[in-house]
């Protein structure tokens, strides 16, 4: 009896185990059957000190139902990438018809060598795996560093910097992402460090204090982290990116926003000094609902040059500063809206953009914006004072175009606004004689520059009308040179 029953139970077990393996093998042809994967970015943040290799793990996982099976696995650089990937075990540059049980997951170990004595690296070494499954493309971008820095944030993530950080000179710094100075926290950047920001990367100062202490002769750099050549001039680089949906009356609509490279949002007692912003997209924002009489931000002997944007953003915000240069602008050099208090003596907005066609011009101050619904909406402009500016830009003389724009609105519920140019050098239609509001403005007349091709914008061989009377915000100019006499407009005087 007993070997009657292995009889009938032997065919059985057979027919179970050629079931079990048909349903093993069935894979999905599914387009929407995607992979999983433990990162979408393997991120090597370490800082090497020496020519060596690290390594990191890549999972990736099949969620599905079924089996999926993977048509290819490339590294996209291939053999002059320098990472190197293992797919299970195989080391290579491209892997096709891999199968993942439904539930399982593959290993990929990522490799890279990079030399940090090599200047030539561009400071963010970057390449992708490429998987195609069911005619889907999914992508993990590889990211490291290829020179020996400190290095901040990750690739599209928003980073809390510790609360009181300081970062020094004694290597470069890499913003890669949005870094966040939280609100009671402050971060304090010395003398002489160079940082570097990836395309997308800027730092924000949410209710915090940025306190930027560069000095003459060993300024605070800020610029993107592509070093080639061809990159030395390019504007819009660097700087945060937001993107989100609104809703109107007209239905859901897609907006971008694109803030500044230094955005500062409701925060006080900000500082930069020494410092030289290039090649973003907007240098520095600055908005604040708040109006304790307190700056949100003093910046002093600053220059701001070729963002693709604008170059000094204030929206309702309190701000302050002399000496600084601002030039060559896809939008605005400055541009002081939506109200606010601003205090400005001593500066040069010079808006010499080559980039393509301008329809800003080099200065605007307004104390409104217009919202969703098509209102205009007035806030308070208050104490706003700029003396011994110069605003000009090479769209100067062209029929219909101001170098420099005041757009006033009133509105019953909002008081008059106050603001006044003293000894300033502009080039305006608008009338520029109002006792009220103008003292002593020069209207019309170019600036000597010295070579605005060259980006030097010391007054050559300037005459008396260029002359302004002492301030004591600003007894020396940014160069360090003394203003005893003969004071001249603009960040700059003459030895």
């Amino acid at each position: 009896m007993l070997k009657h029953w292995k009889l009938l139970f032997l065919p059985l077990l057979v027919l179970m185990a050629f079931f079990s393996s048909c349903k093993k093998d069935q894979v999905t042809t599914d387009p929407n059957a995607l992979l999983n994967f433990s990162a979408d970015t393997v991120l090597f943040d370490t800082v090497f000190s020496t020519i060596g290799s690290t390594t990191q793990l890549l999972k990736v996982y099949n969620q599905n139902d079924q089996t999926i099976s993977i048509s290819n696995i490339q590294l996209e650089g291939g053999n002059n990438s320098m990472y190197r990937i293992n797919v299970d075990g195989t080391p290579g540059v491209s892997f096709s018809d891999l199968e993942i049980d439904s539930g399982d997951s593959l290993f990929i170990f990522v490799e890279v060598t990079v030399d940090p004595g090599n200047q030539n690296l561009p400071f963010i070494v970057e390449d992708r795996i490429l998987f195609r499954t069911n005619g889907n493309d999914q992508v993990v971008q590889l990211v490291a560093w290829g020179q020996d820095a400190n290095f901040h944030g990750g690739l599209g993530s928003i980073s809390l910097l510790d609360c009181d950080e300081i970062w020094n000179a004694d290597k470069p710094h890499v913003v890669y992402g949005v870094v966040v100075v939280d609100e009671d926290c402050s971060l304090t950047i010395n003398q002489g460090v160079q940082v570097f920001c990836h395309k997308g990367a800027g730092i924000y100062v949410g209710g915090g204090v940025l306190d930027i202490r560069g000095a003459l002769g060993n300024e605070v750099c800020f610029q993107g982290d592509r070093l080639e050549p061809e990159f030395s001039n390019v504007p819009g680089q660097w700087g945060i990116e937001l993107n989100f949906e609104f809703e109107d009356q007209f239905g859901v609509q897609q907006a971008t926003v694109v803030r500044g490279g230094i955005w500062l949002s409701e925060c006080e007692g900000s500082t930069i000094d020494y410092a030289i912003f290039k090649n973003g997209s907007i240098g520095i924002q600055v908005d604040t609902v708040k109006t304790t009489g307190v700056d949100a931000l003093q910046i002093t002997n600053t220059k701001i040059q070729n963002m693709s944007a604008i170059g000094l953003l204030g929206q309702g915000a309190e701000m302050s500063g002399y000496n600084n240069l601002i030039t060559n602008c896809g939008r605005a050099c400055g541009a002081f809206t939506i109200g606010g208090s601003y205090r400005f003596d001593h500066c040069t907005f010079a808006n010499y953009w080559s980039g393509g066609t301008r329809q800003d011009p080099s200065f605007v101050l307004n104390n409104f914006y217009v919202d969703f619904n098509n209102t205009v909406q007035v806030r308070p402009l208050t104490n706003t004072l700029f003396r011994n500016c110069i605003m000009w830009g090479n769209n100067a003389g062209l029929t219909d175009f101001n170098e420099f724009a005041v757009a006033i609105q009133e509105s019953e519920f909002v008081p008059p606004a106050s603001y006044f140019f003293s000894n300033c050098a502009v080039d305006t239609d608008e009338a520029v004689d109002d006792p009220l509001f103008y003292l002593n403005m020069l209207n019309g007349s170019t600036p000597p520059f010295t070579s605005v091709a060259s980006n030097d914008f010391h007054l050559n061989n300037s005459t008396s009308i260029w002359q302004c009377p002492f301030v004591d915000t600003a007894p020396v100019d940014i160069d360090g040179t003394n203003r005893f006499s003969n004071i001249e407009k603009g960040c700059y005087e003459t030895p």
